[in-house]
């Protein structure tokens, strides 16, 4: 078991921002693998550089591990004839699995008897096992690929060299008309080739070649320099995680060096000097260490050593003033311009060919503001309403701007800086600045009402309208980031605590926009879309899929409201099993007949027969009593005795019409409160 084995896949430069996925999943695959062919190992180690895939497989067995099987052959009554001869068929399944009809032997399957063999596979050896290889190259699968001279076959990018050693031994196989050897290939411009001889030596002898594959160590050495380098100069330099892994997946042989650019740069909003350097250059900002004031200085990481590292400061700097010119020229044009002469650019700009133009969207979302607004009722102020219809009617002012045309990336935080230096309301700029977010699961929500409030109505104007016209995401394609912009609504109004039924805004903008097509049919698909999202969120609540299936079943979408109900159900599941389950039954049993009725009228007292049924008649129409979600799984509870006895004590379908009638009723609209909440049906009860 102290077999090793060393595979590279040496190729040109890989893309940075698939490098760390393709690594981890070559070495899941290989793992994968291993564990199918029955070859026991005890770990992988990856390496990944921007010329090569790479792992070293440790602890590997011999061989496979051999393979006891139990072959199943035809009925006995096929296998022997008449006399208790073995027949041809009997003769032929033992033959095919090198065995003989002395081997035979009986076992019952259903009443029916089958002959059987035991079948003794010898393991292969290791080698022969990992030069199938190949077959695992073939299975990755790549965000891009690529031809390469006349070859038919793709790949991420050409293949150079493959590197295939069992311990000091070549396993030879061909792939992408590539023979694996023990030669591999140094640092582009400082190494050459190199002669792998061992597999303990790999990363030795490829250092010496100015390559360091190993990729977390290639990252510290980064943060080292620059660390190093913020030290000498008394700098505060953010790490970003993702700029560290781009530049770390860029680079064999990092040197980190500091260059500068001209003060006067300053005079730009940070925002635009620093997106520049990390997301344009892949430079490293840097701060003031006492007030973290942006200073005119940037790190950068070299894929080489420090030799003539004075010209490649030189020419890092030439090509950052030139961004940084650009962005200083656009800014100042800008500012010498209105929100209005921008707003009124967006009638020419359209949002989709198959929609209106972005001044279209203003005013749709304009009027999105007052619905949703009037639908949160005196959980917003007028005041707020009246700030976000301001902030609607010009929050995509900024995509006319010079400098979003140049960093698009920075739409909508620009519109909040340009905002202010206009002279608008603070909390409507920080509005404009707002409505993008979350722009991950989980990210930064917007800071105030008047911001989430605008972004709400920007996602939901959004989802209605591309899915009115046919642009609803299918499978994992979801190009306009639909799915994304439904999390976002369920995080704000979440985060707001706002108690809002979405289906009244969706019906309500259905109605007045008469589109094209069935409305029903619009609102089920938006509703489903929704609740998809609602579910996933729910989920990583950790609360039990049952609940969350019964919650999204009620018939309503008020987020907040399903998020309640849900952990509700959990928190009384957890605390109180058997009270719990005893509550799901006895409201499945109303729900499962109260669903077959009809609710023509409140169901009447003087027609009870029992005590039971007036008890059950006064608690049903108690219900509008509770609001709370709290208050009506409380209630739900003071019900299950009531119930019970109900059953217990009454005919449901009594001869007499009226009285059958009025039961019928009051199980109509005891139903119809359960469900306003959960559905108990698909709550688990036995557990």
């Amino acid at each position: 078991m102290n077999n090793q084995y060393l595979l590279e896949l040496g190729m040109e430069e890989i893309p940075a921002r698939f490098l760390i996925d393709l690594s981890e999943q070559l070495a899941n695959k290989v793992a994968n693998f291993l564990k199918e062919q029955r070859v026991e190992f005890e770990n992988i180690q990856s390496f990944a550089t921007p010329r090569r895939l790479a792992l070293i497989i440790s602890g590997l067995a011999d061989k496979q591990a051999d393979l006891e099987e139990k072959a199943k052959g035809p009925a006995l009554r096929i296998a022997q004839d008449s006399e208790g001869n073995w027949t041809k068929a009997a003769m032929g399944f033992a033959r095919g699995q090198g065995a003989t009809v002395e081997d035979i032997y009986i076992e019952n399957i259903k009443d029916e008897a089958y002959i059987f063999v035991d079948k003794h596979l010898s393991g292969e050896s290791t080698e022969s096992v990992l030069a199938q290889l190949p077959t695992v190259f073939s299975s990755l699968t790549f965000p891009v690929t690529m031809h390469w001279n006349a070859y038919e076959e793709e790949f991420i990018r050409p293949v150079h060299w493959i590197v295939s050693l069992y311990n000091e031994t070549i396993i030879p196989f061909t792939f992408l008309h590539i023979e694996a050897g023990n030669q591999s290939f140094g640092h582009r411009f400082l190494g050459d080739s190199v002669v792998i001889d061992s597999v303990n030596h790999y990363e030795e002898l490829l250092e010496k070649k100015f390559v360091i594959v190993d990729f977390a160590k290639r990252q510290e050495l980064i943060k080292e320099q620059i660390l190093q380098l913020a030290n000498e100069n008394n700098w505060n330099v953010p790490m970003n995680q993702d700029l560290l892994d781009e530049v770390t997946a860029i680079v064999e042989w990092p040197t980190a060096f500091a260059g500068a650019f001209n003060e006067s740069y300053l005079t730009v909003p940070d925002l635009i000097l620093t997106t520049a350097m990390r997301d344009h250059q892949r430079y490293f900002y840097v701060l003031d260490k006492e007030n973290n004031d942006l200073l005119p200085y940037f790190i950068s990481v070299r894929n080489g050593n420090a030799e003539f590292i004075g010209n490649v400061v030189k020419g890092n700097e030439k090509v950052l003033k030139a961004r940084l010119e650009d962005g200083l020229f656009f800014y100042e044009s800008d500012l010498n311009q209105s929100i209005t002469a921008f707003n009124e650019k967006l009638q020419n700009v359209r949002e989709h060919f198959k929609l209106g133009s972005l001044a279209d969207k203003e005013n749709r979302v304009s009027q999105m503001v007052q619905i949703v607004g009037q639908k949160l009722g005196k959980q917003v102020d007028d005041a707020t309403i009246s700030k976000t219809i301001e902030s609607a009617k010009i929050y995509k002012f900024d995509l006319m701007t010079q400098i979003v045309g140049e960093f698009p990336e920075l739409q909508g935080k620009m519109g909040h800086i340009y905002a202010e230096k206009f002279g608008v309301d603070p909390e409507i700029a920080q509005a404009i600045g707002s409505q993008y977010l979350p722009t991950t699961s989980g990210g930064q929500l917007p800071e105030n009402k008047v911001g989430a409030l605008l972004a709400v109505s920007d996602k939901l104007d959004t989802i209605i309208n591309y899915f009115a016209v046919a642009l609803i995401p299918t499978g994992s394609n979801d190009p306009y980031a639909l799915r994304r912009q439904v999390t976002g609504i369920v995080e704000i109004i979440s985060n707001e605590d706002w108690a809002i039924d979405l289906l009244d805004v969706i019906n309500h903008v259905i109605a007045e926009a008469a589109f094209d097509g069935d409305n029903d049919e619009l609102t089920t698909k938006l509703s489903d879309f929704i609740k998809a999202r609602i579910h996933q969120y729910i989920e990583r609540l950790g609360i039990n899929y049952d609940m969350i299936e019964a919650v999204l079943a009620s018939q309503h979408l008020n987020i907040n409201r399903h998020i309640q109900a849900a952990k509700a159900l959990f928190e009384f599941k957890n605390n109180d099993a058997e009270n719990y389950r005893l509550m799901v039954e006895a409201l499945t049993r109303v729900v499962n007949l109260g669903v077959k009725f009809q609710l023509n009228q409140e169901p009447l007292q003087n027609l009870s027969q029992t005590e039971s049924e007036s008890n059950l008649i006064e608690l049903s129409q108690k219900a509008d009593n509770y609001q709370s979600v709290s208050e009506l799984i409380q209630y739900f509870q003071d019900l299950v005795q009531p119930i019970d006895l109900y059953f217990e004590n009454n005919l449901v379908n009594a001869e007499d019409e009226a009285i059958k009638s009025n039961r019928q009723t009051t199980l109509k609209q005891l139903t119809n409160t359960i469900l306003s909440v959960f559905d108990p049906r698909l709550l688990i009860s036995k557990f």
